[in-house]
């Protein structure tokens, strides 16, 4: 990690501030490069980063010049930042970060407001970054939340809700209401909104925003035709030819179908056409049922709520229902782990605990002590014997191993 970047992380220790006063006030000073860019806007709980990956994919494929911004990495800071698939070069974001940190206590001393904060520093190099690179279309996730989320200064071409359910519940509030009424802090008036399927009193409060929604449900058919994700693409417009899919599961079809619904709309506003096939079968996003090995099975899923738990318990039941599953597991202390555990308890056969050197990271100790409450058994380890003891187990025939509670386990395993 270069220096800057500690130097960045180092804001880390302010901790979560949300709000739009302090990232408006640095993006003016910056002469607003937000504004220079075409984007769409994505917020949601669970499959984010998954439908952002398929919408810059179908888009690089069709002739655009693409900007992704998301967040967390998994293992590089700068994979947040891509143009055209790419990740910022270090020594080209080392440049950013320096510049904006600069200009972020210029502004605060000038307007005597508190310091910015990682994610609005970040957030800003992004746009400036998107903006210096002339891109043709911008795919900016929000961090958390939505309505004071650093990300929400953007008018966006379309704005894009995934499935909502419960987690940061510190932040956003405790009940699927309270977050969805976050999460529609993203809809402008006169924009575009999809939807990807979501809870009733979700959809009630997305509706209040007073903006009509197209619900992906309606707009786009996805049925799977063939292993291990060969599928069937129907819209109100086209039919697709048969595509395989790179990321498995009925989760991954629902973020197909949200991405699909939300570039037809793009299409009928640019008057274009757009390679769906080809960006589809294209699209890469680690840590999604990311197979690491094959002799042994093993899988990576960032998955850390209840929700996503409860999608990849269809997944693993789709997709190995015969095989003995082990699982590793990491957490964060702020995710809902004990009833993300209790998703998965059926399929545990067997079951070991790491920790995560991160911040808000759990122990391998207070992580067994979770799977304990969610009536699992587990055991212990350290990062270093982990790997190795799961893949000896792993050995037998019809098993396999997945490694899944947080995004940051790839970097916490060294993968």
């Amino acid at each position: 990690m270069s220096d800057a970047v500690k130097a960045l992380f180092a804001r880390t220790t302010q901790g979560i501030k949300p709000g739009l006063e302090i990232i408006t006030s640095l993006l003016e000073a910056l002469n607003n490069p937000h504004q220079q860019l075409a984007v769409i806007h994505v917020a949601g709980t669970n499959g984010k980063g998954s439908v952002c990956a398929m919408l810059e994919s179908i888009l690089r494929a069709s002739g655009f010049k693409t900007g992704l911004y998301t967040s967390p990495h998994l293992i590089d800071f700068a994979e947040r930042f891509r143009v055209q698939g790419e990740q910022i070069s270090e020594s080209k974001l080392a440049g950013y970060i320096q510049q904006l940190e600069v200009v972020a206590d210029q502004v605060a001393d000038k307007m005597g407001q508190r310091p910015a904060t990682f994610f609005e520093i970040s957030t800003a190099i992004a746009f400036q970054y998107f903006a210096d690179e002339a891109v043709d279309v911008a795919i900016i996730e929000t961090g958390m939340g939505g309505r004071w989320d650093a990300t929400n200064v953007v008018i966006p071409l379309i704005s894009v809700i995934t499935h909502i359910d419960i987690d940061h519940t510190n932040f956003l509030g405790n009940t699927i209401e309270e977050i969805a009424s976050e999460k529609a802090g993203i809809i402008k008036p006169g924009r575009p909104v999809i939807s990807a399927p979501q809870a009733e009193a979700a959809m009630v409060e997305l509706k209040k925003a007073g903006v009509p929604i197209i619900g992906s449900f309606e707009a786009v058919s996805v049925t799977k035709i063939g292993d291990p994700q060969k599928v069937k693409i129907e819209t109100h417009s086209q039919n697709l030819p048969p595509l395989n899919l790179p990321l498995f599961g009925e989760c991954q079809r629902e973020n197909c179908g949200v991405a699909v619904a939300a570039l037809e709309v793009l299409a009928d506003m640019l008057d274009v056409e757009l390679e769906f096939k080809k960006g589809l079968e294209s699209v890469e996003w680690g840590a999604r049922f990311q197979t690491l090995e094959t002799n042994p099975l093993m899988i990576l899923d960032g998955a850390h709520n209840p929700s996503a738990g409860r999608a990849m318990a269809k997944t693993l039941k789709e997709l190995y229902p015969r095989k003995q599953i082990g699982f590793i597991f990491g957490f964060l202390d702020d995710k809902e782990s004990i009833e993300f555990l209790r998703t998965l308890k059926p399929f545990v056969f067997k079951a070991w605990t790491i920790g995560i050197d991160a911040p808000r990271g759990t122990t391998a100790e207070q992580a067994a002590l979770q799977c304990t409450v969610a009536g699992i058994e587990s055991e212990p380890s350290e990062v270093s014997n982990v790997w190795n003891a799961a893949t000896a187990w792993a050995a037998e025939p019809d098993r396999l191993v997945v490694i899944t509670g947080s995004l940051y386990l790839k970097q916490a395993l060294g993968l």
